[in-house]
């Protein structure tokens, strides 16, 4: 059987929070099933982790002695990576190293690719925190090439923040800054705990520290504190802690300083974290030396190098206060000594052939990602993530109920929501063409009254007139004449407010009508212009394409004195375009009076038609600019 160690993790922080750690403690002293207590046993490891370290590695161990008694595999198997995590906390990376190569022989036995992931980046943060920076990199990069292709973006957000430390401690700043920025992505797309995001702070302000940055690096580590304290952890309050003294010894506030090692050097002292002890009492020896107080500092650096870590870095930042200190009382003898201890170490990390290296194991994974090698292992893994699916169902189906629940919740809501607007909308709509076809009949109506009533009256007194011309009376013919005029302008009138031209051809030869017409009774000069496709629409749609055009032409005739008027149509697609331009006087747009009716009747005919418009005018004239979509057309 496989193991999910992300789903461990994030089930383990979850107990966290809910005050397990006395639950587990009564079950280990109650239980008589050695199952249960053996995995009460197994959490309280972790979960102490970062506040006990000491009594995580005893509970980890007593849960390891008894699964070997139940002949429980997978359960040793799981111990013996705890186990691993726990030394390396504790400095003592051979150990760590040793149960880390337990684990994987078992992870290799049942062919689990996805967690071998997390063995390779757990070598990685070993070998780096020994100094051996080229194997460190080695193993990160196989983490990544597993990671990236699986989709576990947590771990390769800690992978890429785990790569910035070694080009942090490279002093590669700006690769660093690169990494951790990485780092942050990943972890933006998951729900990364506090201690992850303390993690990628913390080392983002070591990279500004180093380069002098010192309030930008504060910032980064007041926001690692924060998300600390969020998760109680002991040990990372404790590493801000001694990243706050030494920045605060660089700066020469040496009270300060003070105040925050002495506070870390508890913590970690307490807790057994031998590794960040090391640094921060090479970082008390540094602050003491400053104020000149060297038998404090010489008492603290003695006690870092009695610690027994295989970390270089903390030792090479050790030798090299020793080495200062003694300078500082004149001892050249033991300054001599000291100071080629710090280089020894400092050149181990520092080499050429190291430097080269790190730069080619990038180099090569990059190019790597390409090769059929990894095609073959990306088919590897995603058969492997098959296989794990049923077991990762059965580990959260409780979480995914209750996300289920909340989802469905959550749709039903936003249903109803739109259902709402869906309502809104429509009835906007009907309300609309409601008043627009009220419109068209109103108009039909006068129009036929015109036509049938005031055109008959009118041609009727003209009959009655023409047969007194016989007396060749110059008032009566001019009387004919002006009922003429009349009769003309009735037609006129009709024609404008049912255009037989719509009614009988498309709306295409209908404008190209209208502007033939008012071009013939009006001055501006007007121009009609069709490009593109043919228009197929709807009668309701053509008469309000039709009425918008109208209307656009009657203002510019009437207000904008305009001397020539262009018109154009085009159709591409489901797109049709109007742009409508006159030379006119324009007016100011952003101060349109209450009662402009035209320009209302034109936005309502524009919603109705689900259209845009787009209106710039100024003292050269006035344009539109339309855009309909026929798609989304009542009629379409």
């Amino acid at each position: 059987m496989k193991l999910k160690i992300t789903s461990i993790f994030l089930f383990l922080f979850t107990l966290s929070f809910f005050g397990q750690v006395d639950s587990y403690y009564t079950i280990v002293k109650t239980s008589e099933i050695d199952s249960v207590k053996a995995n009460a046993h197994y959490e309280l490891g972790w979960l102490l982790k970062l506040n006990d370290l000491p009594a995580a590695i005893k509970h980890t161990d007593s849960a390891l002695i008894i699964y070997k008694g139940l002949n429980a595999t997978r359960k040793v198997a799981l111990c013996q990576f705890q186990i691993s995590t726990l030394y390396r906390l504790s400095g003592d990376f051979k150990e760590s190293l040793v149960n880390l190569d337990k684990f994987q022989q078992y992870v290799t036995s049942v062919n689990d690719v996805d967690n071998m992931a997390f063995v390779f980046y757990e070598k990685g943060v070993i070998y780096t925190q020994m100094g051996n920076y080229e194997q460190g990199l080695a193993q990160f990069y196989k983490a990544i090439g597993i990671t990236e292709k699986s989709g576990n973006i947590g771990l390769s957000g800690s992978v890429y923040n785990s790569i910035g430390v070694v080009y942090n401690d490279l002093e590669r700043y700006p690769e660093a800054i690169e990494s951790f920025e990485k780092a942050i992505d990943f972890y933006s797309k998951v729900e990364a705990s506090g201690e992850f995001l303390g993690d990628v702070n913390n080392n983002l302000g070591d990279a500004y520290k180093h380069q002098g940055y010192y309030d930008k690096a504060k910032e980064y580590y007041i926001s690692a504190l924060h998300f600390y304290k969020e998760v109680e952890s002991e040990w990372g309050i404790s590493l801000i802690n001694m990243n706050l003294g030494v920045l605060y010894t660089e700066k020469k506030e040496y009270n300060k300083a003070s105040l925050y090692l002495e506070k870390a050097y508890k913590t970690q002292k307490k807790n057994n974290f031998k590794t960040d002890l090391a640094l921060t009492l090479s970082s008390l020896g540094m602050l003491y030396i400053e104020i000149d107080n060297y038998t404090k500092s010489e008492a603290y650096l003695k006690e870092g190098l009695a610690l027994k870590s295989d970390n270089k870095t903390s030792k090479r930042e050790l030798y090299f206060e020793m080495y200062r200190l003694n300078q500082k009382r004149s001892d050249y003898k033991n300054a001599l000594f000291y100071h080629k201890k710090y280089v020894l170490f400092k050149d181990s990390i520092f080499n050429e052939e190291n430097t080269k290296n790190v730069h080619w194991i990038k180099t090569e994974f990059e190019s790597e990602k390409k090769d059929k090698e990894l095609a073959k292992q990306e088919l590897e893994i995603q058969k492997a993530t098959t296989q794990f699916n049923y077991l990762i169902g059965l580990s959260t189906f409780l979480l995914v109920s209750i996300l289920l629940l909340w989802v469905t919740f959550k749709q039903r809501q936003k249903r109803k929501n739109q259902e709402i607007v869906t309502l809104k909308r429509e009835h906007q709509i009907k309300t609309l063409e409601s008043l627009i076809e009220g419109e068209e009949k109103e108009r039909f109506r006068i129009a036929k009254e015109l036509h049938d009533g005031v055109n008959g009256d009118l041609s009727a007194i003209k009959f009655k007139l023409s047969s007194l011309l016989e007396m060749n009376n110059k008032v009566i013919k001019e009387a004919i004449t002006m009922i003429d005029d009349s009769c003309q302008q009735v037609r006129a009138i009709s024609h404008n407010l049912v255009p037989q031209s719509l009614e009988n051809f498309n709306l295409e030869e209908a404008i190209q009508e209208y502007c033939n017409h008012m071009d013939a009774i009006h001055i501006p000069k007007i121009s009609f212009q069709k490009l593109g496709e043919h228009i197929k629409i709807g009668k309701k749609s053509e008469v309000n394409i039709f009425r918008i055009i109208q209307e656009l032409v009657t203002n510019s005739i009437n207000h904008a004195e305009a001397s020539e008027i262009n018109l154009q149509i085009s159709c591409r697609d489901h797109l049709m375009h109007i742009t409508f331009e006159d030379d006119g006087k324009g007016f100011d747009s952003d101060n349109i009076e209450s009662d402009g009716i035209g320009l209302k009747n034109i936005q309502s005919r524009i919603d109705y038609l689900h259209a845009s418009m787009d209106l710039i005018s100024n003292q050269d004239g006035t344009s539109y600019t339309i855009e309909i979509d026929t798609q989304k057309l009542n009629d379409h």
